[in-house]
């Protein structure tokens, strides 16, 4: 299939990908609703909670949206906006009514419901009214306990696996597998209006998975094309702190080995470490720094030749922005400062990404003038990999690409 016919499939498949994303009903979502104590219970399994549509999916009425923007949670502000969906404190499920036990009696009971009080003989089995004023031989009623207010919560929860090449310490809980799927279009400038900003031309496709071995420990398997070496990456990581458990920072560390030629040649051990920062639950920061030991710097179109290694030093930094509870902007550097291989400024990077409902699948729209999505090559720019002067390493050397994550189970 030619690259025009590549790009035209994508513009007719990714719109429909995105439009998918706000089309569904989401039953996880319907549960959340149903399993909170005050929610009518003749509403629990109706779709119309959330949509127009009584059938579910399509556009959200009003409760949807305040729902969504409140990070698809129940607060105690979305009850007192919305009391047709939600019963009075008072009314709620599980809410223990005021008991009095009668005074030398072990069947006897008043309960106090909606302002009247009845007798209850266990033994009899009778229900009867009875005055208000309590009976001398009553006790006082026990206090019930006061609910607490709902905490909201202060932690950016990231979607994807990497911003923009960086990646974002996301928890990769045990048991679940992630797909991990980047395509770079890096053979022409976004200025040439032939190529259609770089969609027609030679493409970088990666693709990898990460599978959460432990809640605290995870490995990962990536592979990239013929035109960056046919680099096979495998790497394992270990979540150090988390800010949900309190921790000041979230903090993940990973070591992986790759090797070009299908994982035959000119192998490269990486170290990194990723610290990412919660600004509010709407914004997170990333601090990664990476040494790459014999990491190799221009491919020159032949991945079974063998090149000299250098250790190389890169930082990264990135930021991530939610403007709506689905939809992030996304921002990155990477630069090396220690065995350059050729780069003479840093990898850089912007994006846009939007995140389905359930927030197991994201998709990111990026451009970034680097064309290496591994651990080792996502600091070096186009010029470094594919030969310096050929190829832009500044803001006119960008183009286009998108990440595609999904977690399976």
């Amino acid at each position: 299939m030619s690259k025009i016919k590549i790009a035209k499939l994508l513009l007719i498949i990714l719109p429909t990908l995105l439009l998918g994303f706000t089309a569904q009903a989401r039953p996880e979502y319907l549960a959340i609703f149903a399993a909170d104590p005050y929610s009518r219970p003749e509403l629990r399994t109706k779709c119309s909670v959330c949509h127009i549509n009584p059938a579910g999916g399509g556009e959200r009425n009003d409760f949807g949206k305040a729902f969504a923007a409140a990070g698809l949670r129940i607060t105690p502000e979305l009850r007192k906006q919305f009391p047709d969906r939600f019963l009075p404190p008072e009314g709620a499920q599980g809410a223990q009514p005021p008991v009095i036990f009668v005074n030398d009696s072990d069947s006897q009971a008043i309960v106090d419901i909606g302002g009247k009080r009845f007798l209850i003989d266990t033994k009899a089995r009778t229900v009867s009214e009875v005055g208000t004023e309590p009976r001398p031989s009553e006790p006082v009623a026990t206090a019930q306990p006061k609910s607490e207010p709902t905490k909201e919560s202060k932690v950016y929860e990231p979607v994807d696996v990497r911003l923009v090449n960086l990646p974002t310490a996301i928890p990769i809980p045990r048991g679940s597998l992630w797909v991990d799927f980047t395509h770079r279009f890096p053979f022409s400038e976004l200025d040439d209006k032939a190529a259609l900003l770089g969609l027609d031309t030679y493409a970088v496709p990666s693709f990898g998975f990460a599978y959460g071995v432990t809640d605290h420990i995870h490995v990962g398997f990536y592979r990239s094309p013929t035109n960056v070496g046919r680099p096979i990456l495998l790497y394992a990581g270990a979540s150090l702190l988390d800010e949900r458990k309190g921790h000041p920072f979230t903090a993940q560390a990973r070591v992986g080995v790759e090797g070009r030629d299908n994982f035959q040649r000119n192998f490269t051990t990486s170290f990194e470490l990723t610290a990412a920062r919660s600004i509010t639950r709407h914004a997170q920061f990333y601090v990664v720094p990476t040494v790459s030991i014999n990491n190799r710097g221009r491919i020159g179109g032949n991945p079974e030749q063998n090149l000299p290694g250098e250790t190389t030093f890169a930082l990264g930094l990135g930021g991530a922005l939610n403007v709506t509870p689905s939809v992030a902007l996304m921002a990155e550097a990477n630069y090396r400062f220690e065995g350059r291989l050729g780069s003479t400024r840093p990898v850089f990077g912007f994006g846009l990404q939007k995140a389905s409902i359930s927030r197991r699948h994201a998709f990111s729209l990026v451009f970034s003038n680097g064309a290496g999505t591994t651990f080792a090559q996502r600091s070096g720019t186009r010029g470094s990999i594919f030969g310096p002067g050929i190829f832009e390493e500044s803001f006119q050397g960008m183009t286009i690409g998108f990440n595609l994550s999904r977690r399976l189970f």
